[in-house]
This record gives C-alpha cells, structure tokens and sequence, in this order.
C-alpha cells in the first residue's frame, strides 16, 4: 500500500449572495425554493486536508489532545470509546450514540457553546459524524431552514453569526463518506428528518485509518460497499447528463469497489473473512467513499442524479430501517428497469445502465430479468438479502417520495414511483 500522506484541496469560496445559507431571520423556505437552491453544495468545494495510512489516527489524536479539543465519540463504534479515553479522557468528551435524536444533538451544541473549543474531534459512523456536522454548525449560529407544507425531504441553513471550530472526522464505517461530504441528515422526532446541504458541514479535515475498521464485522463492510458502489453507479443509471471524464472515473471506481468487496466478502470454502480482513482493502475502500464526495468528478452533474437514493431514503425514513437495507431492497428492481430503457427516460438512461452491468455484472447478458437475477446474487455473495422493509406499503411510499423530492423526481408520477416499490416487493421475481 502506498504511504501515508496528506492530500489538500483548494478552497472555493462561495459568494456572499449564495442562495445555499438564508438571511438569519428568513422565513421558512418553499419548497420550490429550497429545492431550487440545492444545485451549489454539490458544486462547492471546501477546503480539507486527508490524513490516510496505518497510524495516522493516533498520530493525530495525540496532537488534538495536545491542544485540548472536544471529542465527541459514538461508544459502540469499534476503538472509539477506547481511543477516547487514552487521548481524552472524560473531561473533554461527550458520547453521541448511534441514532442521536433531536436531544442528542442539541446536548452537542451545548457541549460546543459552553466549552469554546477551537477544534471538534468526532469518531464514529456517519450518524455520529453527521450529528457532529451539525453541532459544530449550529452552535456558531447558524439555523436550519426547510418547508414545513408541503414536505420537503431538503433543508438548507442560515449564514453562522459567529466562528466555528474545526471538525476533524475519523470514520469508523466505510462507505458512508460522511467525513467529506456537504450534507447531514437533520433529527426531527416522531420518525421524521430532513437532509441538510451545505458548504459548511463539509468537516475540516478526516483521518483515514485501517485501525478504525479492524473490527468491522462483514455485514458493515458489507453495508458500506455497497452505499459506495451505488452513489458511483446511481448517477449514471440515472436520466440525468453526466460529462464523460466523470462518468468514466465513476465507473472505474466503481468496478474497484466489487472487486475490492468481493476480496473482503465473497464466501469461500470456509465462508466469509473474519472480521477484520486486511488492512489494504478497507483502506481502499475508505479512500474511494472520501473521494466519492469531493466535487470535481461531478463538475456539471446534476444535484439530483442519484435517482434511486431518493427511493431509499423515503423507504427507511418512512418504515424506520436502515438506508443501506432500503438500498439493497430496491437496487435489483431498479436496475432491471433501468436497462429496459432504451435511450432516456425520467426513470434512467437505458445505454449507461447497460454499461454499467458490463461492467459490474458481464455474465448477466442484457436480459433484464437476467440482469436483476445478477444483482441480487452480487448482494447476496456479499451477505446481504434484499426484503422490503417491515410495514412497506408500495403505495403510501409512492406518493410519498413524489411528495418528498418533487424536482428530483421530475416526471414521475405517484402511481409510477409506487410501482417500482411493488416491484421490489414481489417475491416472484
């Protein structure tokens, strides 16, 4: 494996009228307007330096300890609590578990206001991490703005009214690319949320180290895989346009992450590989879920050309399970649907899909049904079984994914979305 380094990218500052932060005293946003306004997060790049390789983490947790920052921590995440105490201690940490609620979060922002700290460390998955994002914001002042009727599934926030600390991410899951991405998912009780897009929740930097996913077991890593495999093959399944050097990189990567996951997954003689496996795959697989997220592969993308995300992400809010298990559940029906398109329709671009089974699945031909058959093989050689979701009702999920993301489902109508939900859930298929 390559040594560790420290990659920067340029800052690219985003102008004073921006539409992605509200004047601190808006009113609550459209809908339309909301939406309308998530085109720049995607676009925008913030400065960020990667710290990747075998004892970065430590290397960079002394440092921070040296200058007394903040730990927020999820307690059941692999060495978290572990690395915590060594380097921390409890005076200056505070456990944010798994599935933080809206109290969780506003603990955080407290912990952030009364201590000050100049620099926020957070070691967890991407639901610490996001609560993390989010605290570090909201405690400099800044405010989430979203449509409250109709429901919207985006919110956007205010500029901040005053400094806000660096955030340094250590991802202890793979494939949720938290630690690099602009967005954050917002808890507002009785199973509802919003996702949050801005410039500012992109963390200051995120260390990338082997040891914080040595004890992953194979449904995480497998959890994580497959996240990462279809934010890169999502958008080019998708209808929307995708210049050509980005959607070749994305494919690229993509066929790395099968085989890098296949290497960590596929079950042998003896099964799947403990827990652990090695330390150069997981460390591949964390670089490409960083990069994944950084701008300049989607450099005139759409900011809606992961079609099937929205699919999923309505599909576990609504039925409280997890996204990746959404995911999985739908990925088989969708790409079935997507190859029977011949050129472009608001559900998929027929050729790219077809490149992307090529690429991924060669010996599934271009047979759809063949196809689906393959993809839910993939998921299965890798220990997951698509189900639908207790209590999924294709119907109620349909109107409420059209209902939820209305630009990014431009065309499709209720019946249509519902559909591919009944598809999913077909156990003939």
């Amino acid at each position: 494996m390559s040594p560790p380094y420290s990659e920067s990218w340029p800052s690219n500052s985003v102008p004073s009228s921006s539409p992605t932060s509200a004047s601190p005293n808006s009113s609550d946003m459209s809908a339309a307007d909301a939406v309308a306004a998530a085109s720049l997060p995607w676009q925008s790049a913030g400065p960020q330096r990667l710290h990747v390789g075998a004892e970065q983490a430590r290397a960079e947790l002394a440092r921070l300890a040296d200058e007394r920052a903040l730990f927020l921590y999820d307690p059941a995440a692999g060495p978290a609590a572990e690395l915590v105490e060594q380097y921390a201690g409890g005076a200056r940490s505070l456990p944010i578990p798994a599935g933080a609620d809206a109290g969780g979060l506003a603990r955080a922002v407290r912990e952030i206001g009364e201590r000050r700290p100049r620099t926020v460390a957070v070691i967890g998955g991407g639901s610490a991490m996001d609560t993390a994002k989010l605290a570090v914001v909201l405690a400099s002042g800044s405010e989430p703005r979203y449509a409250r009727e109709p429901r919207s599934g985006l919110a956007l926030l205010s500029r901040a009214t005053g400094p806000a600390p660096a955030l340094i991410a250590f991802p202890t899951t793979l494939g949720t690319g938290s630690e690099t991405s602009t967005v954050a998912r917002l808890p507002l009780g009785a199973r509802r949320s919003r996702l949050v897009c801005s410039p500012a929740l992109r963390p200051t930097a995120a260390v990338l180290d082997p040891c914080l996913t040595a004890t992953l077991p194979p449904s995480l890593l497998a959890a994580g895989a497959l996240e990462l495999l279809l934010r890169l093959t999502g958008p080019l399944m998708g209808p929307h346009r995708i210049g050509t050097a980005a959607a070749a990189w994305m494919l690229e990567c993509a066929a790395t992450v099968r085989h890098t996951a296949d290497t960590l997954l596929a079950a042998g003689p003896s099964g799947p590989p403990g827990a652990g496996g090695t330390a150069e795959p997981r460390a591949y697989l964390a670089m490409l879920s960083a990069a994944s997220h950084h701008v300049w592969p989607r450099v005139g993308m759409s900011p809606f050309a992961f079609l099937l995300w929205y699919f999923a992400d309505t599909a576990a809010t609504v039925t409280a399970t997890a996204k990746n298990a959404a995911l999985a559940w739908l990925f088989p029906a969708y790409l079935e649907r997507a190859v029977r398109v011949h050129e472009r329709s608001p559900w998929a671009d027929g050729p790219r899909a077809r490149r992307v089974v090529n690429a991924l699945l060669p010996d599934a031909g271009q047979d759809p049904a063949a196809v689906r058959e393959a993809a839910a093989g993939l998921l299965r050689r890798w220990g997951i079984t698509p189900a639908p979701p207790p209590g999924a009702d294709p119907a109620g999920l349909g109107a409420d994914v059209v209902s939820s993301w209305p630009r990014a489902l431009t065309g499709i109508s209720a019946r249509d979305a519902a559909e591919l939900y009944a598809a999913a859930s077909d156990p003939a298929q």
